[in-house]
């Protein structure tokens, strides 16, 4: 089965340096500008389904790839990015400890969500999918999610340590095409091969 993951273009929180996990920011401008170009550079395959996340960002950035005659499969919370609690919406200037660093030994950080939770969520949501996906006979799906799904997504298929994090790449608007298997008698996700989104 083909699963395509598409980061979301860049956002008014991105272009401020604020922390926007749950917050619904929207894109900018140079966002997405961004997005039209990279429609014209870059092969987004046609997949059967289109999921995103409930959040108005992936929203925007499907109807701008994918067209808004395009039906969304589904957009569920459980794909959202990290909740980062009371950081929420606050400038990294004005965080007093690098997020990051608590968050990948699985400490909670200003009531957010631990490394646990979120990967539970968001590995749990694809398992969902997937077993959907091979009781409908459907072999092709596109998640248009956040940069710390996609990253943590990567992790657990190529098992690697988490502390890779910051080493995988989850350009804005850009992200990767996957071919796994998935043995639904086991819940278990095969990844047989990743790749960059191709330019045209």
């Amino acid at each position: 089965m083909k699963i395509v993951l598409v980061r979301h273009g860049y956002t008014t929180s991105n272009e401020e340096g604020t922390y926007s996990g749950w917050s619904d920011v929207h894109l900018s401008k140079q966002g997405i500008e961004d997005l039209k170009q990279y429609k014209l550079e870059y092969a987004y395959p046609k997949t059967e389904r289109y999921y995103t996340s409930d959040l108005t960002r992936t929203i925007d950035t499907f109807e701008i790839l994918y067209g808004k005659e395009t039906p969304i499969y589904e957009s569920s919370k459980e794909l959202r990015e990290i909740y980062f609690g009371d950081y929420e919406d606050v400038h990294g200037d004005d965080v007093s400890e690098n997020y990051f660093d608590g968050f990948l030994i699985n400490k909670r950080i200003a009531h957010g969500e631990t490394l646990t939770e979120f990967s539970y969520r968001i590995i749990s949501k694809l398992e969902c999918i997937l077993k959907d996906m091979k009781a409908n006979n459907v072999e092709s799906s596109t998640i248009v999610c956040h940069s710390g799904v996609i990253k943590t997504l990567l992790i657990f298929l190529e098992n690697r340590p988490f502390l890779d994090f910051r080493e995988i790449h989850a350009p804005n608007g850009l992200g990767y095409i996957l071919d796994v298997d998935f043995e639904d008698s086991l819940n278990r996700i095969i990844l047989k091969n990743v790749e960059e989104l191709p330019k045209k």
